[in-house]
């Protein structure tokens, strides 16, 4: 059996940052996409370079950019792109996964690190907006995946009956989702 797998769910750039619209325009929005994604996977691959990393998306342009496990997602939607994830890391013989947004701010391998060492059951990253910025999860499948407005509580109600973590990691409070959320962004050129 493997150990853990990363998940990085990624809309196509053309598509992703919609919230952005009123102060960026679309093809800016699509670098900054794609410039947050390719740090992301960047940033994983420096701090944890011995695990596994899956990148779930609608998206030939991100299957393009991948370079280790891609899985084209066959539904609409975070929660069903990361269910299918999970699906693929059952499969496959993993025994958890870490779920990864491919837009996080400004991410540290401490912080990381700090998540990963929970260990078993269900450990919660959440984002400063009631979101969850990291989802730690054994069994791959332990719960049904609740990704959106409040998702941290939703993850939370999801785990009842299991060990469920809610740890604040503040390199994991905020993702780019807003205007006010840009000034956050740390190390990638993208305008």
């Amino acid at each position: 059996m493997k150990n853990l797998l990363f998940i990085v769910p990624m809309k196509d750039p053309a598509l992703a940052k919609t919230r952005l619209s009123e102060v960026l325009t679309d093809g800016v929005r699509a670098r900054l996409a794609m410039a947050l994604f390719r740090r992301t996977l960047d940033f994983l691959a420096e701090a944890q370079p011995d695990v596994d990393v899956l990148v779930v998306s609608e998206s030939e342009v991100i299957e393009a950019e991948v370079k280790g496990f891609f899985l084209r997602q066959v539904s609409t939607g975070l929660s069903e792109a990361v269910t299918e994830g999970a699906a693929w890391a059952v499969a496959e013989g993993y025994a958890a996964i870490c779920v990864l947004p491919a837009d996080l701010a400004d991410p540290s391998a401490e912080d990381l690190a700090r998540l990963l060492a929970l260990g078993a059951g269900i450990s919660i990253a959440p984002a400063h907006d009631g979101g969850t910025n990291a989802l730690l999860v054994s069994p791959p499948d332990a719960i049904s995946f609740h990704y959106g407005k409040g998702s941290c509580l939703a993850h939370q109600r999801a785990a009842a009956g299991r060990p469920c973590t809610i740890i604040p990691l503040e390199s994991f409070r905020y993702d780019i989702d807003t205007s006010d959320d840009l000034s956050r962004v740390r190390g990638v050129e993208w305008a």
